[in-house]
């Protein structure tokens, strides 16, 4: 009986931390390799921890990507701006995207922050809450965990055709 609570217990624990992870989508702005970071739009990615791993699942290091590689990037959001990687993806080149927690909700300039990253909503954006009903940007608040899918348009800032609630 201890081993199936116990197994029960690391399982609930295993697929929490999953459903806790925040991610971002974009290409390389810059790198440096001797400090092990990255940057997509001005955010700085932490890589020094990270797997990283070619379009066909081959281990990668930092010195094998370059500007303008498009990536995909598993982790959290550490502070303003700043995310610590877990997993780099390095993609064949897909929408930009952004998934964490509303710190700040504006619905009359139709902006969201993540983490210190304006994501400015377009007028005719679709947004979605849960099961896949759609919502008005007004219905959103911060402390939300949503993905956001658009074009990184300025420097920690991505301009959103696609919002939603995770």
């Amino acid at each position: 009986m201890r081993r199936i609570s116990a197994v029960i217990v690391f399982l609930a624990f295993v697929f929490t931390g999953v459903s806790l992870a925040d991610e971002i989508k974009g290409k390389v702005s810059s790198i440096n390799t001797s400090q092990k970071t990255l940057q997509i739009s001005g955010v700085i990615i932490q890589a020094a921890d990270a797997w990283i791993e070619s379009e066909l699942g081959y281990p990668l290091t930092i010195n094998k990507l370059v500007l303008g590689d498009y990536v995909e990037v598993e982790g959290n959001f550490i502070g303003l701006s700043e995310f610590k990687a877990r997993k780099i993806d390095r993609k064949r080149s897909d929408c930009s995207s952004i998934k964490g927690r509303m710190a700040a909700i504006d619905s009359a300039k139709r902006e969201i922050n993540i983490s210190g990253i304006r994501i400015k909503v377009l007028d005719d954006a679709w947004l979605e809450g849960p099961n896949h009903v759609r919502i008005p940007l007004e219905l959103f608040a911060p402390g939300y965990s949503v993905t956001c899918k658009g074009k990184w348009t300025e420097t920690s800032e991505l301009t959103a055709f696609k919002v939603t609630v995770d």
